[in-house]
């Protein structure tokens, strides 16, 4: 199987208890089945200890190791795991040794991304104003048929990519085009689910402006109160976007928002072979760029862009309610995104 990283992936090292904002606070940890196993097959104090901490979340369907005081029951007091330092990384969690990494299988093919909402990871894709690339290695486990749109998919999303960095052009008019690309392709998937044959049209596809007269308002501030709308992972971020959504404008470096809107396209446009929903993506991807873009004036891009990948990234309702907004409410329609590109 082919697997695809970020180009920063091998430099990254977890901070562990230099951590300024660590994993292991304010996250429930979910186990893996083979883990609380171990945990409640041991017969030693730190096993036990763990079977003692585990409770079943039905959420999940699920055991968890439950907050205590904001914090997982293994942090010692020099911010370390307890697990970790008496048997190794291996007797942690599955969901401890793989964060920050998302995995997303399509078959043939594997994509991981290091979540932005983890510090060390964050300080990678915003410390480097070079264009995001990517690396790809055969990892020799067997892969599986894909979905038969992902021969055209892929390289239209290269395609968006080479928009997005054509650093020619002001970072506002790639997006733009990057929307209307997306556009034309949501309908040529439309055509291809109603007729059942392959999206062939995505590889040919022209870009250009679309014509017609914008709404007059943008997505902000309304972009604000919906994400205000959310359910809330750190404590103070309504106060954040409401201080946000009144702070004047401060530029940012146009390299790095492109970084931020490659990540976020890398993350969200090939799941549209689930849904078929390409355009929503693409809005998505455009939405927290600007929206990261303008938090930014309040605590700084890197911390912006960590919050906003914590309550939308590891939180999927919140992540498909954006979605569902931009599907049917008319102050996230296309035209709004794109007045808001045209006048920000």
């Amino acid at each position: 199987m082919l697997l695809r990283t970020l180009d920063y992936e091998e430099q990254f090292h977890c901070l562990a208890g230099r951590c300024p904002h660590s994993c292991c606070i304010g996250w429930e940890v979910v186990l893996d089945e083979d883990h609380a196993r171990r945990y409640l097959a041991g017969d030693d104090p730190l096993s036990r200890r763990a079977a003692e901490a585990m409770v079943y979340d039905e959420t999940e369907d699920a055991f968890a190791f439950p907050l205590s005081g904001g914090r997982c029951p293994f942090l010692d007091g020099e911010d370390l795991c307890a697990l970790h330092r008496a048997w190794g990384a291996e007797a942690t969690p599955l969901t401890c040794q793989t964060h920050p990494r998302f995995t997303e299988e399509f078959g043939p093919f594997a994509e991981r991304t290091l979540s932005a909402a983890c510090p060390a990871a964050n300080a990678l894709l915003l410390g480097n104003r070079e264009p995001l690339g990517f690396r790809e290695v055969e990892t020799g486990e067997p892969g599986e048929e894909g979905d038969e749109w992902l021969p055209y998919l892929v390289p239209f999303r290269q395609r968006l990519f080479t928009v997005l960095q054509d650093r020619s052009r002001p970072l506002r008019a790639r997006l733009a085009e990057f929307l209307t690309l997306c556009l034309l392709g949501d309908a040529v998937l439309a055509d291809a689910e109603r007729e059942g044959t392959a999206p062939e049209g995505l590889l040919t596809l022209e870009g250009g402006t679309l014509e017609g007269e914008l709404p007059e308002d943008g997505i902000f501030p309304a972009g604000f109160r919906l994400l205000a709308s959310l359910e809330v992972l750190e404590p103070d971020w309504r106060d954040v976007l409401a201080r946000a959504g009144t702070a004047a404008p401060v530029p940012q470096d146009e390299a790095l928002l492109e970084r931020i809107a490659v990540y976020f396209a890398y993350r969200s446009i090939l799941k549209c072979v689930n849904d078929g929903d390409l355009l929503g993506r693409a809005l998505y991807t455009v939405f927290l760029t600007l929206a990261a873009e303008r938090i930014a004036a309040v605590c700084g891009l890197p911390e912006a862009l960590r919050r906003l990948s914590r309550e939308v990234e590891h939180d999927a309702d919140n992540g498909e309610a954006l979605l569902t907004a931009f599907r049917e409410d008319a102050a996230f329609d296309l035209g709004c995104f794109l007045r808001e590109l045209r006048d920000p």
